[in-house]
């Protein structure tokens, strides 16, 4: 169990009857910190978790995201902006994209990170809170590759391929076996390594694996 103490909610406004019980007035919930067990959260959304707990406040803020391409390969015209040596890096950019979770939501922070963690293309990563000290699951070996169902259809679509979910679930299904099965579950969610994704798209998966063409 790997725990961060972090805020996530957001102020949010209540109203309470009046002693007559014939009206009612404003009274501000405030959002509060708690612990959010990094062990329960698929990599990507750990890396967002881990990138709130650098920050200051510990809360929901500005976060810095990396290309996992360099310049040069992700830019068309880099030469007009950058510099040889500039263009040799990936891109960064801020990030700030998150959607409002009220302290009186019933989501539980756990939903809310996986959540947020999905709206963050499949070619970005998260890298830190501040640009120079990557989090923790970067270090150890860019955690956030796996990517979920959802982030596996929007890498696909990125490429040039467009499959629905029920195509992708039919794909998948033991029955079928016409796209590769999840490498590793996270919970209940099936997560795909992107090479694998990429072999599938090739077509190199099917190859190696003898499966029948989709």
């Amino acid at each position: 169990m790997t725990i961060v103490n972090i805020r996530l909610r957001d102020d949010a406004t209540d109203y309470e009857l009046t002693p007559d019980g014939e009206g009612a007035i404003p009274a501000t919930i405030e959002g509060y910190h708690e612990d959010v067990d990094l062990d329960q959260l698929t990599p990507r959304a750990r890396t967002l978790a881990e990138a709130i707990a650098q920050r200051p406040s510990r809360s929901a803020g500005d976060i810095w995201v990396e290309h996992e391409k360099p310049i040069r390969e992700s830019i068309a015209d880099w030469r007009n902006w950058y510099t040889e040596e500039e263009a040799s890096q990936p891109e960064r950019r801020p990030w700030r994209g998150w959607a409002a979770f009220p302290a009186t939501s019933s989501m539980t922070a756990i939903e809310y990170l996986e959540r947020e963690a999905r709206k963050i293309p499949p070619d970005w990563h998260v890298l830190s809170a501040p640009p120079q000290t990557p989090v923790p699951s970067k270090d150890a070996g860019a955690a956030d590759q796996y990517l979920t169902r959802d982030q596996v259809l929007a890498y696909m679509r990125a490429r040039g391929r467009n499959i629905s979910v029920s195509t992708w679930s039919a794909y998948t299904s033991r029955k079928r076996q016409q796209a590769p099965p999840p490498d590793r579950h996270v919970g209940r969610t099936p997560q795909w390594k992107a090479e694998t994704i990429d072999a599938f798209l090739d077509g190199t998966w099917k190859a190696a694996a003898g499966n029948p063409a989709g």
